[in-house]
C-alpha cells in the first residue's frame, strides 16, 4: 500500500525547540514503522492550501503543485492531507471556513487526478483521509508573543476550524480524523509540537489507517493457477 502525505512543518517533522532541524521521530515515520505500506512525504514548511504567500513567495501555495506531485507518485493507494494551519497567518485573511474550503479543492484536486491504480491517465482516484491540524496553542492569542501580529486571530480560527471541515468530509463522504483528539500544539511554540506529540500522533494514525491496509489486503485480486490437461 502506498499512502502520500501533503502537509505542512508539523508533519515535515518542525519541532517546538527553534532548531529548525528535521525531527527524526515525527509523525509520518511513527505511522510508518507501525504499518505494512510505504509513506511518501509530501510535507513543506509554511505550506498553505492555496495561492501564494504575499510575504514569502508562491512555492507556499499548496494547490498549484498538487496535481503534478500526485501524479509523479501514481499509482496511490491512499492519500491523506493535513493543511489550514498556515491559512491561520493574519496577512491571508481567510476565516475557518475560507480555510475549510480550501482544503476541499485539494480534495477535488485528487478526485480528479487519476493517480490511483489503472493505466497512465485512466486510472481511478485514490480514497483521501482528511486531518484537520490541532488548534493551535493559547500563546498564539498572548500579545506579549513575539509573533502575534502575525497570527493574530489565528488562535480562533483554529478553534472552529475542526467543526467546518468535520462537516465538509461528513457531507462528502470523506474519512476525517480531528487531530485535536490525540495532538496539542506547543505551550512554548504554540504553532508547532514537541517531539512525545509526534509519537502519540503517529501511532493514532497507523491504528486509524490500519483499517484501510487490512481493507486494500482483503481486496487484493488473487488469479487462480491456471489448469493444464484435458477436461471431462
Amino acid at each position: 500500500m502506498r499512502i502520500l502525505i501533503y502537509g505542512d512543518s508539523n508533519s515535515w517533522g518542525y519541532l517546538d525547540d527553534g532548531s529548525g532541524q528535521r525531527f527524526g521521530g515525527r509523525w509520518p515515520l511513527q505511522m510508518a514503522s507501525q504499518l505494512d505500506a510505504e509513506i511518501i512525504e509530501e510535507c513543506l514548511p509554511g505550506r498553505v492550501t492555496h495561492g501564494a504567500d504575499p510575504a514569502e513567495g508562491p512555492q507556499f501555495d499548496g494547490t498549484a503543485p498538487f496535481l503534478a506531485i500526485l501524479m509523479s507518485h501514481q499509482p496511490l493507494d491512499h492519500v491523506i492531507i493535513m493543511l489550514g494551519t498556515n491559512d491561520m497567518k493574519a496577512r491571508f485573511n481567510r476565516s475557518a471556513e475560507d480555510i475549510s474550503a480550501g482544503v476541499m479543492q485539494l480534495v477535488d484536486i485528487v478526485g480528479a487526478s487519476g493517480a490511483g491504480h489503472g493505466g497512465w491517465g485512466a486510472a481511478a482516484a485514490p480514497p483521501v483521509t482528511v486531518i484537520c491540524p490541532p488548534m493551535l496553542g493559547k500563546r498564539a492569542a498572548d500579545e506579549s508573543w513575539e509573533r502575534h501580529q502575525e497570527w493574530s486571530g489565528g488562535f480562533e480560527k483554529s478553534e472552529k476550524l475542526s467543526g467546518f471541515l468535520g462537516r465538509a468530509c461528513s457531507a462528502r463522504g470523506l474519512d476525517f480524523v480531528d487531530a485535536n483528539e490525540f495532538a496539542r500544539s506547543s505551550a512554548v511554540d504554540p504553532i508547532h509540537w514537541q517531539a512525545n506529540t509526534h509519537r502519540n500522533f503517529g501511532e493514532a494514525m497507523a491504528a486509524h489507517m490500519d483499517a484501510f491496509v487490512k481493507t486494500l489486503t482483503q481486496m487484493a485480486v488473487r488469479v487462480p493457477a491456471r489448469r493444464t490437461g484435458a477436461q471431462s
